[in-house]
């Protein structure tokens, strides 16, 4: 991505879809696990997509859907945030906040369960593998790693490209199951019913928001101070 195009694109990464746009994608399919075909609505129109059985907080008018976009499968910065967020936003944290939290991928589903594995991830993962969501809701393709390395980023630049690699590798005949590798992801918070709530768009390969940010975002910290 060019400088000039990387400054328009900084000032439309939180920009909200048009209406038409959110109707749009509403019915387009995402797969779950099992490769099963659903609704990309039924994420945040349905309750039973929970990954926990924490019952919600009742102090919430509306319940919260959190879908974090990844990159492909396997990619070690997004491995690293999908640790972050299991480690400081378990889902009995997201509870508290009547607050539920989904993953999709550009890959495959055969490449979810050893993804899950390594992650320990603890949410339900669902697959765009056409990344039809992906570009409808503007999310950017780049290769570009940024000038900044995130928090959540535990490993240095050479260290999380000889874990992608390793992870590629070892996935066998699935390496090219994981997804388009310059496609970038983000982050949407909708409400019961499909609002649109916040979302943020990454600007490159190392760009999903910050946990502090997605803490204020659902006001956890607020929630914290009540308890």
């Amino acid at each position: 991505m060019s400088e000039k195009a990387a400054a328009s694109f900084k000032d439309k990464q939180y920009d909200h879809p048009s209406p038409e746009t959110l109707d749009e994608i509403a019915n387009l399919p995402v797969l779950t696990e099992q490769k099963e075909q659903v609704p990309f609505k039924s994420l945040y129109t349905s309750t039973s997509s929970t990954g926990s059985d924490t019952p919600s907080s009742p102090t919430s008018s509306k319940q919260r859907h959190l879908i974090i976009f990844i990159r492909h499968f396997f990619c070690g910065h997004c491995e690293d945030y999908i640790r972050s967020l299991s480690t400081h936003l378990p889902p009995s944290r997201l509870a508290s906040a009547n607050t539920k939290l989904s993953i999709i991928g550009c890959g495959e589903p055969a490449v979810v369960p050893d993804y899950k594995k390594r992650t320990n991830c603890p949410f339900p993962i669902y697959c765009d593998p056409q990344r039809t969501l992906y570009e409808k809701l503007d999310m950017v393709r780049s290769l570009d790693l940024g000038e900044k390395k995130p928090e959540y980023v535990q490993s240095g630049l050479i260290g999380g490209t000889l874990s992608s690699m390793g992870n590629m590798i070892k996935s066998g005949g699935l390496i090219f199951k994981g997804g388009a590798y310059d496609q970038n992801g983000g982050e949407w918070l909708f409400e019961e019913g499909g609002r649109l709530v916040w979302c943020h768009r990454m600007r490159n390969t190392r760009d999903h928001a910050e946990i502090a940010e997605v803490e204020e975002v659902l006001r956890l910290s607020e929630v914290k101070g009540e308890q």
